[in-house]
């Protein structure tokens, strides 16, 4: 018969701790569970239905672009502002954290807050319908409802019954200068695809 001590090692067991505990050094103790507190702090919120639509369609720059098309200068994912409300200038450079921190503040207090306000159909619809409106308003901008020249949109949020006519008519809105943008055609699209999206 193998002695034991063998016997254990090959089994790669904790030899020192089951020694311990022969010799009366007690009982090895398991590591403290950590509080429930502790668990929620160290897990990641899942990000929001437009977080994904909205980086994509925006690319990410660090350093501050001249944006022809709105003819401004533009950082991060399409931030046109900084979070105290000045403008973005010439040179200005943040990180990649920055600019989903500037994406998130923009749509926490400048687009949701309005969409909110002005559609009257807002609370009846689910988090993806929403998320694709977000994308949308991040796009052409927070006060659309109502505007001139989003007559179709409008109407299509005004009531419950012509909701569903949403992700055909977002398709649209997909010209620049007169001009269709692939760009924008794919994301038109994809907003539509969330829109169509059931909540899981």
């Amino acid at each position: 018969m193998k002695p034991f001590i063998s016997f254990l090692q090959e089994r790669n067991l904790m030899l020192p701790m089951i020694l311990s505990a022969a010799l009366g050094a007690g009982s090895p103790q398991s590591p403290p569970k950590p509080k429930e507190s502790e668990t929620k702090q160290t897990q990641k919120a899942p990000k929001p239905a437009w977080y994904d639509l909205i980086s994509a369609s925006e690319g990410m720059r660090t350093q501050a672009y001249w944006d022809p098309t709105g003819k401004v200068w533009t950082i991060g994912k399409g931030s046109t502002t900084h979070p105290d409300g000045k403008p973005v200038k010439q040179g200005d450079v943040i990180s990649s954290e920055q600019a989903d921190q500037y994406m998130q503040h923009f749509v926490d207090k400048n687009l949701v807050p309005k969409l909110q306000k002005r559609i009257p159909t807002w609370d009846k619809l689910n988090a993806n319908q929403q998320g694709a409106l977000i994308s949308f308003g991040y796009n052409v901008g927070p006060n659309f409802y109502g505007s001139k020249g989003f007559e179709s949109i409008t109407r299509c949020l005004s009531c419950e019954e012509n909701l569903a006519t949403v992700p055909e008519t977002l398709k649209k809105y997909n010209k620049s200068g007169g001009k269709v943008l692939p760009g924008l055609r794919k994301r038109r699209e994809a907003e539509g695809a969330l829109w169509n999206t059931p909540v899981q």
